[in-house]
């Protein structure tokens, strides 16, 4: 057999994962940045399967600090496959096309704005492939329900009126003026880190599709000056907390798999000599942001699974609500009404749906069951809505026939 003679009706695939990691900058980071950049991100392609952790997963050892800048897979050298990835990032940044040849294939890089990165994968001249174009959103910000409940504000007290006091009444006192040209002192206001500002202009690096910080600034109330005036009230300082979502990185990736058809037997030959690592049979450390931040705040234990948001019951994965996640309007505003709607729906995330906090940290057998569970019992509901949609229809056109029927005897 030549060996660029094509093997008919054989598939061979290599798991890959690919897409993005985001932070908030250090203030460390801050200065070395561009004026206006807020978040450090990496976008990344690389095997699936992930090295083992430095300390085995244990109830009775405490975890160990978060990564800020972990990355899944890795553990393949995907080399003696890919020739050459390109990273294109947007326009405004120098040297927007961002060239590999070797691993680790990835660009880090600080900016203001999300955009879509393309990664044109180019493989090496043994495999007779096209390049592949692959597409990914950059997330700078969390999405879909968060790690914690939201914080609920205590609404203010409500003003009372004063009212006409009778000789028997006590006259309510009254505050007494501030000296004249004095000015009341502003409680110090710490702006979040999670916000965002506008880059400064003529900054280049980091297009901007949505600008708007991800926590709203705090409002203060106007400051009256006049002398004449009480001051009643005059400083409203309310800062929203940052969310424990905030601190924690961005993770935004996905598994996918290269599939090539037909391979030619001198490809073939190159791929058997490089098998892929396996996937663990089951998840060696933390199974996402919510599992973790629930191991680190002692609401569970490392083996234990049950209950959560994402819940484990013979390696399918679900997801099911819980209190702290419950669409019921749990948050308030800083005007003590609360969150509903539209609102909600963007704050806590679409029910059902997972969210950032719900990107596993690492890929398993288990997890790759779960999904083959989940996509079988969409088959099975399919099948079976089919099949009541079919019993409707044959109904219906049984009363169909029939008032046809009548409509002749009629006529």
């Amino acid at each position: 057999m030549a060996a660029n003679e094509r093997i008919r009706g054989l598939q061979v695939y290599r798991p890959i994962i690919y897409g993005s990691h985001a932070r908030l900058l250090t203030e460390q980071e801050k200065e070395l940045a561009p004026a206006g950049h807020t978040h450090r991100w990496t976008v990344f392609l690389t095997s699936a399967t992930s090295p083992p952790p430095e300390i085995p997963p244990s109830s009775n050892v405490a975890p160990p600090e978060t990564d800020m800048d972990y990355l899944p897979g890795g553990a393949d050298d995907l080399s003696y496959l890919i020739k050459k990835v390109t990273f294109r990032l947007h326009e405004t940044y120098t040297n927007p096309a961002r060239v590999f040849d070797k691993p680790p294939f990835k660009v880090t890089e600080t900016g203001w704005g999300e955009f879509t990165v393309t990664i044109r994968v180019q493989f090496v001249p043994e495999s007779g492939e096209k390049p592949m174009n692959l597409a990914h959103p950059i997330k700078l910000h969390h999405w879909g329900p968060p790690i914690e409940a939201s914080p609920v504000v205590a609404p203010p007290a409500p003003e009372t009126q004063p009212s006409e006091a009778g000789p028997s009444e006590a006259a309510a006192p009254t505050p007494s003026p501030l000296p004249a040209g004095s000015v009341p002192s502003i409680p110090t206001i710490n702006e979040p880190e999670s916000a965002v500002p506008a880059p400064a202009a003529g900054d280049g690096d980091g297009m901007v599709v949505d600008p708007s910080p991800s926590v709203p600034p705090p409002s203060v109330a106007p400051i009256t000056e006049d002398p004449s005036t009480p001051l009643q009230a005059t400083v409203v300082a309310a800062t929203t907390p940052i969310s424990i979502a905030a601190r924690y990185p961005v993770h935004s990736w996905q598994y996918d798999e290269l599939v090539f058809s037909d391979p030619s037997a001198a490809f073939l030959s190159l791929l058997n000599e490089h098998p892929p690592s396996a996937l663990p049979p089951r998840n060696r450390r933390a199974r996402d942001q919510r599992e973790e931040f629930d191991i680190r705040k002692g609401k569970k234990g490392r083996k234990s699974v049950n209950g959560g948001p994402l819940a484990v019951d013979g390696g399918s994965r679900t997801l099911g609500p819980t209190p702290s996640h419950s669409r019921e309007p749990t948050a308030a505003s800083t005007s003590g009404e609360a969150v509903t709607g539209l609102a909600a729906l963007a704050k806590e995330g679409i029910p059902g749906e997972a969210g950032s906090a719900d990107v596993p940290l690492e890929f398993s057998q288990e997890m790759e069951k779960g999904e083959w569970n989940r996509l079988n019992e969409a088959r099975i509901r399919i099948v079976e809505e089919m099949d009541n949609w079919r019993v409707k229809l044959i109904a219906q056109e049984k009363e169909l026939a029939k008032v046809k029927e009548e409509m002749r005897a009629v006529t």
